[in-house]
C-alpha cells in the first residue's frame, strides 16, 4: 500500500508541476464555454424566430388534424397548404414543402412524407405532429377548446408533465455540460504523459528496476492521473455554477459520477494506446481526431440530428454522458439513463483493465 501511495503522490505532483499547463487546463474549457454559449445563445432562444416552414396536409377541412394546424400556436411554424394525396407526393419530391401529413383518420396514425434531404424545419414538423398523435386527436381538440377531457374518454384521466428542471435551458447551460465532457476526453493526456514517463523513460527504467510492485507502480500511476484530471473537471464544473450561473440540476451526485466515469474512460484510453504505440505523436493524433469526431456526432458542438445514425451514435462517449447529464438535469428516461451509465463505466472499466494489463506486461 506504501509503494502505491508513494507512485501515486510521484504521479499527482509530476502532473501538476507545470503551472502554465494547469492553468491552460482549466482555463481553456471555462473560456470555450463562454465564448459559446454567448455567442450561440441565440439558438436556445425561447423567443429566436425560426420562420415558418411551407407543409402539406391531405385532410378534410374540418378534420381534428386541420384544427390542429390552424391553431394560432402551431401557425408560428408552419405555412399550410391542402392537397390530395398524389400532389403531396410531388412537393415533397421536389422540395417544395417540408414535410407532407396525411390525414388517415380518428384513432389511426398521420402519415408523414419527408424529403430525403431534410431541412431544420422538416425536424420541428416532425416533432410537431409527434406531440399531436402522442397527446390523441381527441385530447388536442378538447384542450384547444377548452373542454373537459373526461367528457370526451368517459373515464377517469390523469395527466402528469415532466418539466425540463426549473428553466429553460440556455446555451451556456447547454455548452457546459458537452465541453466540459469533451475536455474531460482530452485530460487522458494526462495519463498518457505519466505513462510514458513512468514506464517509457529513463526515469521509468529506474523505477522499474526499484522495489516497487508492478501492480503498484501501475495502479499508482493510473490512480494519479484519474484524480488529477478529475480534479481539474471538478474545477470547470464549480466555476460554471459559481461564476456562470450554469444549472447542474438537483441530482448533482449522478452528474459527478458519470463526469468521473468520462474521466476514467479517457485516461485508460490513453493509457492503453502510449503502452501499445510508445509514441506520443502517435496518440495524441489517434486522440484528437477520434475525440473530436464523438463530440461532433453526439452533438457537442451544435445539437445535430442524424436521422437513423442516432441509433448508432448514441453510443460514443460523450452521448452516453450526455444522455446522463441532460437527463438527471432536466428530466429524461431514467431506464436509457441508467443503461447509459453502465454502458460507459462499463467501457472504462475494460479499458483500465486492458491498460492495466499491458501495462504490466510493458513493466516487465
Amino acid at each position: 500500500m506504501m509503494r502505491f501511495l508513494s507512485t501515486f503522490t510521484m504521479g499527482f505532483k509530476y502532473l501538476w508541476r507545470d503551472p502554465i499547463m494547469v492553468i491552460i487546463l482549466i482555463a481553456f474549457p471555462i473560456a470555450i464555454i463562454l465564448l459559446l454559449g454567448t455567442a450561440l445563445d441565440t439558438m436556445f432562444s425561447a423567443e429566436a424566430d425560426f420562420g415558418t416552414a411551407p407543409i402539406a396536409v391531405v385532410a378534410e377541412a374540418d378534420s381534428h388534424l386541420a384544427t390542429f394546424l390552424h391553431y394560432d400556436g402551431i401557425q408560428h411554424f408552419f405555412e399550410v397548404e391542402f392537397t390530395d394525396l398524389a400532389q403531396a407526393e410531388k412537393m415533397v419530391a421536389a422540395g417544395d414543402v417540408s414535410a407532407a401529413f396525411v390525414d388517415q383518420g380518428l384513432g389511426q396514425p398521420v402519415l408523414v412524407l419527408m424529403p430525403s434531404h431534410r431541412d431544420y424545419m422538416a425536424q420541428v414538423a416532425l416533432a410537431v405532429i409527434d406531440s399531436y398523435q402522442q397527446i390523441g386527436a381527441a385530447a388536442t381538440i378538447a384542450i384547444m377548446g377548452g373542454r373537459d377531457i373526461l367528457s370526451i374518454f368517459g373515464t377517469e384521466v390523469t395527466i402528469t408533465s415532466q418539466p425540463l428542471g426549473t428553466r429553460i435551458p440556455s446555451a451556456l447551460d447547454y455548452y457546459a455540460v458537452t465541453m466540459l465532457i469533451m475536455i474531460l476526453l482530452y485530460t487522458g493526456l494526462n495519463g498518457m504523459e505519466l505513462f510514458h514517463k513512468g514506464l517509457l523513460s529513463e526515469t521509468g527504467n529506474r523505477m522499474r528496476l526499484s522495489p516497487i510492485g508492478k501492480p503498484a507502480l501501475i495502479g499508482g500511476l493510473l490512480a494519479a492521473s484519474t484524480v488529477t484530471s478529475f480534479v481539474q473537471g471538478m474545477i470547470t464544473f464549480v466555476f460554471t455554477a459559481a461564476v456562470y450561473g450554469v444549472y447542474w440540476g438537483e441530482r448533482i451526485p449522478l452528474v459527478i459520477l458519470t463526469l468521473f466515469a468520462m474521466v476514467l474512460f479517457s485516461q485508460a484510453l490513453c493509457i492503453l494506446l502510449i503502452v501499445v504505440f510508445r509514441s506520443r505523436n502517435i496518440v495524441a493524433g489517434i486522440t484528437q481526431t477520434l475525440f473530436f469526431v464523438t463530440t461532433f456526432i453526439s452533438g457537442g458542438h451544435v445539437p445535430i440530428n442524424f436521422g437513423d445514425l442516432d441509433r448508432i451514435f448514441r453510443f460514443a462517449p460523450n452521448a452516453l454522458a450526455h444522455t446522463v447529464i441532460f437527463g438527471a438535469i432536466y428530466g429524461g428516461d431514467e431506464a436509457w439513463m441508467t443503461t447509459s451509465l453502465i454502458i460507459l463505466l462499463g467501457m472504462a472499466a475494460v479499458l483500465a483493465g486492458m491498460s492495466f494489463i499491458f501495462g504490466r506486461r510493458r513493466a516487465a
